[in-house]
């Protein structure tokens, strides 16, 4: 990961735009009018962070930096964009570096390695990038597909009854509710009735309205990772969030994906509060995993990701979700579930 590289344009004469080739509305969402840009050690694209990637108050939203990653991975194949991709695959991101907000210009890139590809996105006038990827093709993550059906319940009906709703934001790429921009719309529920465990679910493919929301972020009824990644980081932070009851940031999360996900098929996201390490709320760390799994007709459930991470506690975060998650009486009782 350290030895990735950006290349310049002045460097190679045979680079191309390629840009025409994925004139869709996930390139659209994703890049706006920057170009990728493939040269013999990889692709790269110079481009902005909008308010519509928002997550957190005025904060580009992790997921979508993750899903421009995969993106670009997309067009390292000899044939520029590759139809699909080799499952299993595993992506492991590492953000930390340096801090990135809404309207920063940066630069992501994805190179090639013999065992791998490595990706990073690295903001204007910063050596430290603020997100580093390795994306494993024909490989599983530390999270294994057998642990997390493990976590799962045997059928959806065995929780379907007992999700308290949560708070959501504004204009969050995942949750918001007032979004100009596309976006997900998701809602999520807190699994009541757990005795030790803290569980947040999140569902998709069961609303009609998801065909304006969810469902745009597809390519030939099989869904980008985008909206995957994207609800699994949120799912698995809120997790976290009601083990710790502090807001915090994705320090490293994994994704293994076993298969396609088709429009159509009914998703629960799954997350799971695990250990939290740290007294004091700007050094406390904690952990989660999860996944995501397809509804079945008769209830079961299959998993087709699976996910684990580690999020860092940021008292100005816990502040942020107190003044302005809605609606007020769901925060209140969020805050409660989590002990605080």
């Amino acid at each position: 990961m350290d030895t990735l590289t950006v290349v310049k344009k002045s460097e190679h004469i045979d680079q191309r735009d390629t840009t025409k080739e994925t004139a869709d509305f996930i390139h659209s969402f994703l890049f706006g009018n920057a170009g990728i840009v493939r040269d013999d050690q990889g692709v790269r694209s110079r481009l902005k962070m909008t308010r519509s990637t928002e997550g957190w108050i005025g904060i580009p939203h992790g997921g979508i930096g993750m899903g421009i990653l995969l993106e670009l991975a997309l067009h390292t194949g000899a044939n520029g964009l590759d139809p699909v991709y080799q499952y299993p695959f595993n992506v492991e991101y590492r953000l930390g570096g340096a801090s990135l907000h809404i309207g920063d210009a940066v630069e992501a890139a994805v190179i090639r390695n013999e065992d791998r590809l490595s990706g990073r996105i690295l903001r204007e006038g910063e050596d430290e990038p603020y997100l580093r990827a390795n994306i494993h093709y024909g490989k599983e993550g530390p999270h294994k597909k057998v642990q997390f059906q493990d976590s799962l319940p045997v059928r959806y009906d065995d929780i379907e009854n007992r999700l308290l709703p949560l708070p959501y934001y504004r204009n969050c790429f995942v949750c918001g509710v007032e979004r100009e921009e596309a976006g997900l719309r998701r809602r999520f529920y807190f699994v009541d009735g757990e005795v030790t465990e803290k569980i947040v679910v999140s569902l998709a493919g069961f609303d009609e309205d998801d065909k304006q929301s969810f469902n745009r972020f597809q390519r030939n009824e099989i869904f980008h990772p985008l909206p995957i990644l994207a609800l699994l980081d949120e799912t698995l932070g809120l997790a976290a969030f009601m083990v710790s009851a502090s807001g915090g940031v994705t320090v490293r999360i994994d994704y293994t994906f076993y298969r396609d996900i088709r429009v159509g098929e009914r998703l629960l996201f799954f997350g799971r509060g695990g250990k939290l390490r740290g007294k004091t709320p700007s050094r406390m760390m904690c952990w989660a995993s999860g996944g995501a799994a397809v509804v079945r007709d008769d209830g079961t459930l299959e998993p087709v990701v699976s996910a684990s991470g580690q999020w860092l506690g940021v008292p100005a975060l816990t502040h942020q979700m107190r003044e302005a998650l809605i609606p007020a009486e769901l925060n209140r009782r969020a805050f409660e579930l989590a002990g605080s």
